[in-house]
């Protein structure tokens, strides 16, 4: 005997609820996506810099986990601050640091010209074993790749030594540092390793973590900021500390520069030479973070505010309101709970100001929904012929 299932009525409503909520969705989607626009008219735009919306959660995540009560003492990277010290003081700084046996030396200074006495000065830096210049690069016109735009005037004269790029990813001098360049391509083909990489690989007895991060190939890593720090003299303190800086990556700057202070996740004013710092430990830690595609972070905030646009329609309680935004809240909560987890946890950067903003929106979405459409079916009722047929029908009045 052939058996004929029998479909529940209540399947059409299934199927409608479901593409009255994927409707509801797309329009949540649309909402926040144009939020998101850096340059659009909008809310983001209003509290943001100037430099578009420049604010991420992971810049949250960073300042919770650097304010914990805990903190790793750098045990590669030794920071010399050159204060007040004139041409003749960072020579005198660089001859004590030659004598230590640094594994590797970043100058952070740029000395455009020329002046009277220099020449101890190109003499201590001809003499400091594993030196790293800095130098600025700019793109070149009308192509990708770059040419230098600044170096210290006597690099050339010193014939093969180690430059380094001390350009951050940044259009505006009051963004946020949270990323660098590995390495630039110069007009001739060959790289230009950023500062910190030149500093890395400078002299290393162990070349795997440099590799790994090399074999990336990401045009920008982040910069891991939270819970590091570094030892750091002066050039008064630097001879009763000089064991110190034995095998070590010394890494020379200013560190009271107004000029060459940035805004990080961590601090919104951090010298430049300690976010070098913070660069190079990143490449020497071999722990590296990884980014989920953006398409993938729409994707989780779109199934969740379909989840709860779902439930809205689903719900027929008297305390529906009550309980979705509840069950809204938590969602945001646990969004950030879960991003903070993956963040510190497992090195994954998942963007979840796509899921808050989606989840923000979603409830808002029905309302402008159930809005219009009841406005559209009142427009229809307007303009509806009525039934003469059912007006004339004593029975059905």
């Amino acid at each position: 005997m052939l058996l004929i299932p029998k479909f529940n009525d209540n399947h059409p409503k299934i199927k409608t609820r479901l593409l009255k909520a994927l409707g509801i969705t797309l329009l949540a989607f649309a909402l926040s996506f144009i939020l998101m626009q850096p340059f659009s008219f909008s809310a983001a735009s209003l509290l943001s810099s100037s430099d578009g919306n420049d604010f991420t959660i992971n810049d949250f995540y960073n300042k919770v986990a650097d304010s914990r009560h805990v903190a790793t003492l750098d045990s590669n990277i030794v920071v010399v601050d050159i204060a007040e010290s004139d041409r003749d003081g960072i020579a005198e700084i660089l001859e004590t640091i030659a004598l230590c046996g640094p594994r590797a030396v970043g100058l952070d200074v740029l000395f455009s010209d020329p002046r009277e006495g220099d020449e101890r000065l190109i003499e201590a830096v001809r003499n400091c074993p594993n030196i790293v210049l800095a130098v600025a690069v700019k793109k070149a016109p009308g192509t990708d790749r770059f040419t230098i735009d600044e170096q210290t005037y006597f690099t050339d004269s010193l014939g093969d030594v180690q430059i380094g790029a001390i350009n951050f990813p940044t259009q505006h001098t009051n963004r946020t540092i949270r990323e660098f360049r590995p390495d630039y391509t110069g007009e001739d083909g060959e790289d230009i390793p950023s500062f910190a990489l030149a500093l890395s690989e400078m002299n290393s007895t162990d070349t795997h973590n440099t590799g790994i991060f090399r074999a990336r190939g990401n045009e920008y890593e982040t910069i891991r900021y939270y819970s590091r720090i570094f030892k750091t003299f002066t050039p008064d303190n630097l001879i009763q500390h000089a064991e110190e800086l034995s095998d070590k990556i010394v890494m020379i700057g200013a560190i009271g520069d107004p000029g060459d202070i940035h805004a990080t996740p961590v601090t919104a004013s951090m010298p430049g030479i300690l976010i070098h710092a913070h660069a190079t430990a990143t490449i020497l830690s071999g722990s590296y973070f990884y980014q989920l595609h953006k398409y993938a972070n729409w994707a989780i905030a779109f199934i969740s505010c379909f989840v709860v646009i779902l439930l809205s329609l689903s719900l027929n309680l008297g305390i529906k309101g009550l309980l979705l935004r509840i069950i809204q809240v938590g969602l945001l909560y646990l969004s950030i709970r879960i991003g903070y987890y993956f963040f510190i946890e497992h090195d994954v950067i998942i963007n979840f100001s796509y899921t808050l903003l989606m989840l923000t929106f979603g409830l808002f979405a029905c309302d402008i929904w159930i809005g219009f459409t009841t406005i559209f079916r009142w427009i229809a009722g307007l303009f509806a012929k009525p039934d003469k047929s059912k007006a004339n029908n004593i029975y059905i009045r």
